[in-house]
């Protein structure tokens, strides 16, 4: 795990135990997938946040183990929530899986702005205090914002390919917004992006601080932050 948190460019930053970093991974895969159960199937709230645990592995390890959480180990635990607990059909599963594509972007993204702004994190690091996360909002926000567009546009892109194959998929939350645009006329790969842009401003948001907050928790289970 080379990448955990540039450790030996940072004095604040310790390297943690390789088993530590696998339990995380594991932990967090499962995180994501209760937390998308909950939201999506229980509270009905037309929201994603499947990759809350999976960002906070990335602000806490690094690209690796997001990759390993997000990537490797999410889609293998997906076909026991697919089966057991949303009780869709099995054919909708492949194109949930496409999907996954999304994820590792997100990943790629956080982790390269955030090794950008390395500089920036470690002054609320060493004091966290309310002022100093004041500091760090801005670039979280910006980072949420980012995160948005790049997804919306990754995933109305793998929806549109989905929908010209004429691939069986299980319903999500933008499809509401895609109705509504394709009403007024608007191209189906454009409909497939801009309706996914109102729920992921608002997902987004809530990942990004929300999976902040959490890897606050992660760093000091992982021993890498003095």
């Amino acid at each position: 795990m080379s990448d955990i948190q540039s450790a030996e460019n940072n004095p604040l930053i310790k390297r943690p135990a390789v088993w530590k970093i696998i339990v995380l991974c594991f932990a967090s895969a499962f995180g994501n997938l209760l937390l998308s159960y909950l939201i999506s199937d229980i509270f009905k709230i037309p929201l994603y946040l499947d990759t809350v645990f999976t960002i906070a592995v990335c602000f806490a390890a690094g690209l690796v183990p997001g990759i390993l959480t997000g990537v490797l180990i999410s889609p293998f635990l997906s076909p026991l929530a697919h089966l057991l607990l949303l009780n869709h059909p099995l054919e909708t599963f492949w194109a949930g899986r496409i999907f996954t594509i999304c994820v590792l972007v997100e990943i790629i993204l956080v982790c390269f702005y955030m090794k950008k702004n390395r500089s920036r994190e470690a002054a609320f690091l060493d004091k966290p205090s309310l002022f100093s996360f004041i500091g760090l909002a801005p670039f979280l926000l910006t980072l949420a914002a980012i995160a948005c567009i790049a997804v919306s546009i990754t995933g109305g892109l793998i929806d549109f390919v989905l929908t010209q194959i004429s691939m069986p998929r299980s319903y999500s939350p933008e499809d509401t917004f895609k109705l509504g645009l394709f009403r007024n006329h608007i191209p189906v790969l454009a409909a497939a992006v801009l309706s996914r842009i109102p729920i992921n401003i608002v997902d987004r948001f809530i990942v990004v601080f929300g999976a902040y907050g959490i890897s606050l928790l992660y760093r000091k289970w992982l021993g890498t932050v003095t």
